[in-house]
């Protein structure tokens, strides 16, 4: 479409309520404009599915869902446990365990033929900890139900977003009918581990021993049941939402950082170098051996722009009429930053397709370094009041997963293999199994 319109461009959709276009904007200039443009509500894309699904059910709407005062309300609170870094840097240990578990796993065999479902249930255990201060014990099956669930999930909301239907959300289409039954399964597994932790924490609080308990180990389901801010239901409401974003959105990313660095093996021994020269043989890792780390976050960086987790971008209704790019577009149209087309756009990021860490690096010169001028072209957690609650939380988690995996082995893939192949369900996934072989160091 681009190619044919160019950087802005009106786009005919169906949408319901009326709606019937968009308009795509694939240009940081224009991105810009789009995102500092003036807002109070904070109105975005919705899921319909979602949306349809708990208006039926009478269900607590999740923060997605929310806009005005209504989402401030309970951003805030939610807010200040998941984006300061003082904060998120507590849980380091909390993840190390996890992981220090899935690596002592990957060690029991010199392969994985299934990269993406061996993440998925590491994700699931690790955002486990983060939520509910509980072990799922999820990596030692590969049918875990809660892994299983999320990644139906997240395939039945690709699909309704993707390929668009009305049977959707019809409520006795076989599609509907599936899709309500595991989301009813879901809740009711992520219901029943909070409940469990509510009890366990209610009797800790009897027995006097919490006040011990919380300054050993941070809670991030007691801080939100603490705020006076947060209603129980709320709070459930938000760890559950956390807690199937989570899995899914790590598994995918892990998933191509770990293979870009194998079919990348020049890059995978520069970040080792780095990993043994700020943490070497140590298996604790702290908070200030992730802040040194800057090869590693370029890594992941450039994993992100190469395969974009999201089909587009973000997507927000203007709140007054703008001018963009020449073009006057008026109030309540829902403008699509297409940040997926302009993290691969050559004139953004030089020599685009190839994995190149070094042009996240400070000090890189040269045509890799224009890259850093256009920071709108790359926002893949989004951007401002709305951007995603989970960035931090699910940096730390990947950081401290390539770095345990790198530290430990030589990864590579099945020889003949030149690239991965991906599809968009609600976020890109690899296309098909991956094999990644594991050679201990």
């Amino acid at each position: 479409m681009k190619q044919k319109h160019g950087d802005i461009y009106k786009q005919n959709v169906s949408m319901g309520k009326g709606e019937n276009f968009i308009v795509m904007v694939g240009h940081p200039d224009y991105a810009k404009t789009v995102f500092q443009a003036p807002e109070k509500e904070h109105r975005r894309f919705k899921l319909q599915l979602i949306d349809f699904f708990t208006k039926k059910n009478n269900f607590q709407k999740p923060l997605a869902l929310l806009d005005g005062k209504e989402w401030e309300v309970q951003r805030k609170p939610t807010q200040e446990k998941m984006l300061r870094p003082a904060v998120v840097a507590n849980y380091v240990p909390l993840i190390e365990k996890v992981t220090d578990d899935f690596i002592e796993k990957l060690g029991r065999k010199d392969k994985t033929e299934d990269l993406f479902t061996d993440l998925l249930n590491y994700a699931t255990e690790s955002v486990g900890m983060l939520c509910f201060n509980k072990r799922l014990g999820c990596m030692e099956n590969d049918n875990n139900p809660v892994a299983v669930h999320v990644r139906r999930l997240f395939e039945m909301l690709g699909t309704s977003v993707m390929r668009p239907r009305k049977s959707h959300m019809t409520p006795d289409s076989k599609f509907y009918q599936e899709y309500e039954k595991k989301t009813f399964e879901f809740t009711k597994i992520a219901g029943d581990i909070i409940d469990s932790q509510k009890i366990l924490l209610s009797k800790m609080k009897d027995e006097g021993q919490l006040e011990k308990y919380l300054e050993e180990e941070p809670n991030f389901l007691h801080s939100l049941l603490s705020d006076p801010r947060v209603t129980e239901e709320s709070a459930t409401s938000m760890v559950t939402t956390l807690f199937g974003a989570g899995i899914e959105t790590s598994a995918n990313t892990l998933t191509f950082v770990l293979t870009d660095l194998s079919l990348y093996p020049d890059k995978q021994k520069k970040l080792y170098e780095e990993i043994q020269r700020i943490v070497g043989d140590s298996t604790n890792l702290t908070k200030e051996h992730l802040a040194r780390m800057s090869y590693l976050k370029a890594c992941v960086k450039e994993s992100l722009r190469r395969t974009f987790p999201l089909s587009s971008g973000t997507g927000r209704y203007l709140e007054t009429d703008l001018e963009v790019g020449g073009y006057d577009i008026p109030k309540d149209t829902l403008v699509v930053v297409n940040s997926a087309l302009m993290s691969n756009d050559e004139r953004f990021f030089p020599r685009p397709t190839e994995y190149l860490p070094e042009r996240w690096l400070r000090d890189t010169e040269g045509e890799l370094a224009i890259s850093r001028n256009f920071p709108f072209a790359y926002t893949p957690f989004g951007i401002g009041p709305r951007s995603c609650l989970g960035q931090r939380f699910a940096e730390n988690e990947i950081f401290i997963a390539v770095i345990k995996i790198i530290q430990n082995f030589q990864i590579s893939l099945p020889a003949g293999v030149t690239e991965i192949k991906s599809d968009y369900t609600l976020f890109r996934t690899p296309s098909e199994k991956v094999t990644l072989y594991f050679k201990k160091r």
